[in-house]
């Protein structure tokens, strides 16, 4: 299968990474081997509850880790970008975040994601924003907040509002994750493409992921098909030579009110590795540096 993919260097150079979202309810060593297979070596691990296998605040400690960095480093992969998404604006959210802080720098990773807050929540986002992002400057990562895909208000729905943030952030240690995917459901009338060029000289990093609306909801599919024209974005990050994760979650869905919902059973892995490798094919075909 890999012969006619990309290369692990070709989308290493381009800062190309894969996200474990995919392969929900696979166990690690199956997970990491399958990605290698497909030639990923730059590993985005999804940590993101209701959307991933159900973990605690206290399965993300130091062992785990190790463990994690010995299991990819037999394929030679690391991890670059850890997805652990919290809305930041919950009573405990800072200690939350202070655990996912330490977790990603024993992993290796450059980028720790989350959501940023629901409006609601803008006091205590504030009250702990310096907190965490001395934690993550002291770490040695970005926090990187996440426009987010539920439909409720947040500090940043589209990209219109992330200057508003990114006044209030130390840019050495915080930025932006901005997806498209997410918009397409969170705020179904605007334009993603539109918003994603917009919000791309404003970001650091790049959630990618197919999304099509469909009856009864939003379902995730290979990149290459569903209501996005990801190829304007694809060219606009790579002339800035931004980074980015191909997120592909397709066991989860969305409703009508864009909540998340999953496949009560993983899909099957040969469906999953077609269609990352689908989506690999398709960068190949539009992104310069493939």
């Amino acid at each position: 299968m890999n012969a006619t993919l990309p290369s692990a260097e070709q989308m290493r150079d381009i800062g190309m990474a894969v996200s474990t979202a995919a392969w929900d309810g696979y166990d690690w060593p199956d997970v990491f081997a399958s990605m290698a297979r497909l030639n990923i070596a730059d590993v985005e691990l999804a940590f993101i509850k209701g959307y991933v296998n159900e973990f605690t605040d206290a399965d993300l400690n130091t062992e785990l880790a190790e463990k994690l960095r010995e299991l990819m480093a037999q394929h030679g992969q690391r991890c670059t970008v850890l997805s652990a998404h919290i809305d930041l604006g919950e009573p405990g959210a800072a200690e939350s975040m202070a655990v996912r802080i330490r977790f990603a720098a024993a992993l290796g990773a450059r980028y720790l994601i989350s959501n940023a807050a629901s409006l609601a929540g803008r006091d205590n986002f504030e009250q702990g924003l310096d907190h965490m992002m001395a934690a993550a400057r002291e770490a040695g990562i970005k926090l990187l907040f996440e426009n987010p895909g539920d439909g409720s208000d947040n500090l940043i729905n589209q990209a219109s509002e992330l200057p508003g943030l990114l006044e209030r952030l130390d840019t050495s240690a915080t930025g932006i994750n901005y997806d498209p995917g997410n918009l397409i459901s969170h705020r179904p009338a605007l334009s993603p493409v539109e918003d994603a060029l917009e919000a791309i000289p404003l970001s650091d990093h790049l959630h990618l992921k197919a999304v099509s609306r469909q009856s009864g909801g939003y379902h995730f599919d290979a990149l290459g098909t569903g209501d996005i024209d990801y190829a304007p974005i694809v060219a606009a990050l790579a002339a800035r030579g931004l980074p980015f994760s191909l997120e592909l979650p397709f066991r989860l869905r969305r409703d009508e009110n864009a909540q998340p919902d999953k496949r009560p059973e993983p899909l099957p892995l040969e469906e999953i590795e077609n269609g990352v490798a689908e989506s690999l094919h398709w960068m190949a075909q539009h992104h310069p540096g493939l």
